[in-house]
């Protein structure tokens, strides 16, 4: 049994000596990526590379693909099932991620930032002012939060903004569970009239479809919005649009659409310095306690699956 970490840097110790346990553990040292992945049997991934037909090509002997995340738009399901790999992700996985907190903390810091004008604010010291009142900003306390997607990240940022004084909207096409005292809207336009500021942390699936398209954008007027979602649920080009147009308060976004191919991302570079836009790059879930825990978490599952799983070739 060969197991593969494709993106080793700060990879968890504790994982490594689990997977050792149950294989042979090999690194990508940045060499020939081919090389690599020809004799692996499983093969841990983060978000750098785009698995798709062509990179399962170099990887004739894989049977697991290991990815601790809950979405997959770096990996080509299809691919997958046509080459009768297995994909372990942390999807589904409530009980565990319900501890896994880094991604709705990132979520409600880039919320503060917004509102405060934080870009603003270190452009203007860092230029030599020092004048507070071009970056008066606004509060939490009081302030209406609506929340698209009632998953186990909207429901702690819920409970956090809660927490802080404000009003609580939601909306979700399942039948979840939420605060008896949060307020359900029955659609995406509903809740976005009747909140201030707009998170979008709803689960992407590779077959959705943007659920913010021109319409919702041109509902946000006036309006805070946040995504550490998905890009490819937004209408980037709207939105973008929008921003360029200052119909929009504010823009806080910590993922785009197709992050591992042609993107938009000069596009969002290239907007204008005065609009009160923060952007960064896919790091919600990224923190060296959250990704210790969930590649200790996937490695486990991984050496379940091979104790249980007889090797077909």
């Amino acid at each position: 049994m060969r197991i593969g970490i494709l993106e080793p840097k700060d990879f968890s110790t504790q994982a490594i000596e689990i997977l050792s346990s149950c294989g042979d553990v090999v690194v990508f040292d940045g060499g020939d990526l081919g090389s690599f992945l020809q004799p692996l049997d499983a093969l841990f991934i983060r978000l750098a590379f785009y698995v798709d037909h062509k990179f399962l090509q170099n990887a004739p002997n894989l049977k697991w693909l290991c990815s601790p995340t809950t979405g997959h738009t770096h990996i080509d399901e299809g691919a997958l099932e046509t080459n009768g790999i297995s994909l372990l992700s942390l999807r589904g996985e409530r009980n565990f991620l319900d501890t896994i907190r880094a991604t709705p903390e990132h979520t409600l810091g880039l919320v503060i930032a917004l509102l405060r004008r934080y870009r603003r604010a270190f452009d203007e010291v860092h230029s030599g002012r020092w004048n507070r009142d071009v970056c008066k900003g606004e509060e939490i306390y009081g302030n209406s939060i609506g929340l698209i997607g009632m998953g186990r990240v909207g429901y702690r940022l819920g409970h956090y903004f809660e927490a802080l004084g404000a009003n609580i909207s939601y909306y979700d096409v399942a039948d979840t569970v939420a605060d008896p005292y949060w307020s359900r809207a029955t659609n995406i336009i509903e809740l976005i009239e009747s909140s201030r500021v707009i998170i979008l942390c709803a689960s992407h699936t590779n077959s959705s479809s943007p659920i913010i398209g021109r319409k919702e954008i041109s509902a946000l007027r006036n309006r805070y919005f946040i995504n550490t979602a998905r890009g490819e649920l937004v209408d980037e080009i709207a939105l973008l649009q929008a921003i360029n147009d200052n119909n929009i308060l504010g823009v806080a976004i910590d993922v785009i659409s197709n992050e591992n191919d042609e993107n938009s991302l000069l596009e969002w570079r290239n907007l204008r310095s005065d609009r009160n836009v923060i952007i960064t790059p896919h790091i919600a879930g990224a923190t060296f306690t959250s990704m210790a825990r969930t590649e200790l978490f996937i490695a486990e599952k991984l050496c379940r699956e091979i104790s249980n799983k007889p090797m077909l070739r």
